[in-house]
């Protein structure tokens, strides 16, 4: 299982590849689990240079030529490393199963970092510039997912991996399981960490300013004004009938992505450097 961001081609299709030699010696199945996002089908409102109304199921046969199609258009790192651990699956006789989750909010369990992406990196933005800023427009649909939640799609398929091969389950270009559990819009989003950061006291109020693409780039993604747009800007939306055929049945609640953000907002705070 790799459950790093898939922003890297070349580590993710090592291991693929890795994998493909042991198949070859051994003659067993082998299976590589591996971590996207649904920023991969993403549209980009702020620069109007792609709409998708569509809501997608990781049931449907289009799924991946879509991706292929999406990345011709414009290239982006986590769609590009994802079909191409897909396409060196195939070739080295692996079966991949990607798993592409929405925002991740909560707080994990784990010993070193508890913390997920998206809702810390405004928050530590607001600590540097003493106010919380927002991308583009209120609206939009964008789907989450607790981090516990997360976890347990991926010991699910890991566990069916060792029963049974996952067998009646698809991998390779059907292989992709969705694993979004709610909606919420950008203005909700924002809203709730300037709300939280007033709270704790990193904030003097819970106003919101709005920026543009080239700032919020610079802010929260090192200039990447694609990656930006993506990942706090865009609209998604995903149905995970494949994963919920599992046997996943996710436990978080609204009420839980609603208080998560003073819970994040004080995590933030205390492990700032």
């Amino acid at each position: 299982m790799n459950f790093t961001p898939g922003a890297s081609v070349g580590s993710a299709t090592a291991f693929v590849k890795g994998l493909g030699r042991r198949q070859k010696s051994t003659g067993r199945d082998v299976y590589y689990i591996h971590t996207s996002g649904t920023s991969n089908i993403g549209d980009q409102p702020i620069t109007n240079a792609y709409h998708e109304p569509r809501t997608f199921t990781d049931t449907s046969p289009e799924l991946y030529p879509y991706l292929r199609s999406r990345d011709n258009l414009t290239p982006y790192i986590h769609r590009t490393t994802d079909i191409e651990v897909i396409q060196t699956g195939l070739s080295a006789n692996v079966k991949t199963y990607i798993i592409m989750p929405p925002t991740i909010y909560g707080i994990g369990t784990g010993l070193f970092n508890r913390l997920t992406i998206q809702a810390p990196i405004v928050m530590r933005s607001a600590l540097h510039t003493g106010e919380v800023t927002q991308l583009g427009a209120d609206d939009g649909d964008v789907e989450h997912v607790h981090v516990e939640d997360l976890a347990n799609l991926y010991v699910l398929v890991a566990s069916k991996v060792v029963k049974d091969g996952m067998q009646g389950f698809p991998s390779g270009e059907r292989g992709i399981y969705f694993a979004s559990t709610g909606r919420h819009t950008w203005g909700e989003f924002t809203g709730g960490i300037a709300k939280a950061m007033h709270e704790v006291g990193a904030v003097k109020t819970e106003n919101i300013r709005k920026v543009g693409l080239k700032e919020a780039a610079g802010n929260w993604t090192g200039g990447n004004e694609l990656f930006c747009e993506l990942n706090f800007g865009s609209n998604f939306r995903t149905n995970a009938d494949t994963s919920r055929s599992l046997g996943w049945q996710p436990k978080k609640t609204k009420k839980d992505f609603e208080e998560h953000y003073l819970e994040t907002a004080k995590l933030v705070v205390e492990t700032q450097p």
